[in-house]
């Protein structure tokens, strides 16, 4: 399995950081963060009343209680640890938001040791219930060999699945992956051109360069049928 840079963990980081709070997908925050946020301290009722439930196995209350403990909401201070503990919890459950939160402290280090192959086993259990963060995370993970044996046709399979629910960061490497050709998917000017104008569309605007470089290449014909291939790629958009 390839060597983790810290290339490799800027871009892990910034798959963690995508999400909000209804699929789970954001980076572990701080008190000041929350403050920062407008966020308080939760009322003691309701941390109970998550507890009662978590405690009786309720998946869903235990990803809140999760949240809160990661967030700092119950003491005012984040605790990890006791955050890994009740998304571990919940992602055993089955709950696809926990399963993808608990896989993203095993990718940071946080709330234990940093293990990127139990973090590709949560990520993919979410990814195939829909999250597409999981499903986004788990391509930069098969695409490396980070905690998996490399697999870059699979890689693409979970970034087309990512960016049709709207994930910018998988239009992106969708497109400079078919600018270059991996693994059994050649280089395809026409796949690379679809997919970095929708990457420039959402407002990635650092491929600007790229889809303009692209552009230049295709004949009139390939670039009638590139246009039609983002068109069908946009209507394949999947709403969550």
């Amino acid at each position: 399995m390839a060597t983790v840079t810290d290339r490799d963990f800027r871009r892990l980081a910034a798959g963690v950081a995508l999400a909000a709070l209804a699929t789970g997908g954001i980076a572990p925050a701080t008190a000041q963060t929350a403050a920062e946020e407008g966020l308080s301290r939760a009322p003691d009722f309701i941390v109970e009343r998550y507890r009662a439930k978590a405690e009786a196995g309720e998946a869903q209350a235990q990803f809140r209680l999760g949240y809160l403990h990661e967030n700092g909401l119950i003491s005012g201070t984040p605790d990890i640890a006791a955050a890994a503990d009740w998304y571990a919890r919940a992602a055993e459950g089955g709950h696809a938001a926990a399963q993808f939160k608990r896989g993203s402290l095993y990718a940071a280090g946080l709330g234990g040791p940093r293990d990127f192959a139990k973090a590709a086993s949560l990520y993919e259990a979410a990814a195939k219930q829909g999250v597409a963060e999981a499903q986004y995370n788990l391509a930069i993970l098969l695409q490396d060999g980070i905690g998996v044996e490399k697999d870059s046709d699979a890689a693409i399979r979970w970034y087309e699945q990512a960016a049709f629910r709207g994930v910018l960061p998988a239009m992106r490497a969708l497109g400079l992956l078919y600018l270059s050709g991996v693994g059994r998917s050649p280089q395809d000017d026409i796949e690379a051109w679809a997919w970095l104008t929708l990457a420039v569309e959402n407002g990635d605007t650092a491929m600007a360069d790229h889809l303009k470089s692209v552009d230049g290449k295709l004949e009139d014909k390939a670039r009638d049928e590139a246009g039609r291939l983002a068109d069908a790629y946009r209507q394949l958009r999947i709403v969550p």
